[in-house]
């Protein structure tokens, strides 16, 4: 009867500690936040004006169907839709513990090759990467993570 209650005691104290180191762990994760912008219709040109090697990083892995771009003299994120396969795409862009998306909606014919902006204050002191995606309204996927970007 001893060894049952000992048994007892260390299976629940096991459980204990699996849930408090669960809860510790995903306390960093909480304390970043998640901006998500529909983008705004832009032109082409509008993406490429006055873009260098050092203001602009581009990111299209294959298989997602979308090109993202940040400017960083501009604080903002350009999404392609490089396919018009009833799928909206993304671009995602994260550092610091927060997640800044922006979505090109444009899923039909219409939106093959069409370009949105999502502009925000982001930390400028921070590494960041990049993903793209796609997906519906119920769901969506991204891309492995772009090399990382500090400035």
């Amino acid at each position: 009867m001893r060894r049952l209650r000992s048994v007892a005691i260390s299976a629940l104290l096991g459980t204990v500690l699996a849930v408090a180191s669960a809860t510790v762990a995903a306390s960093p994760a909480s304390a970043g936040s998640l901006y998500w912008k529909n983008g705004i219709s832009v032109s082409k040109s509008t993406v490429w004006s006055g873009a260098t090697a050092s203001n602009m990083q581009c990111y299209f892995p294959s298989g997602y169907n979308a090109t993202m771009c940040v400017r960083f003299d501009r604080q903002t994120i350009y999404v392609r839709n490089d396919k018009a396969n009833g799928y909206f795409k993304l671009g995602q862009w994260t550092g610091g513990g927060n997640i800044y998306i922006c979505q090109n909606n444009r899923t039909k014919t219409s939106g093959d090759k069409s370009w949105v902006a999502c502009h925000w204050k982001w930390p400028k002191k921070n590494c960041y990467t990049m993903r793209t995606g796609y997906g519906q309204h119920e769901w969506y996927v991204t891309s492995r993570a772009s090399g990382v970007k500090c400035y």
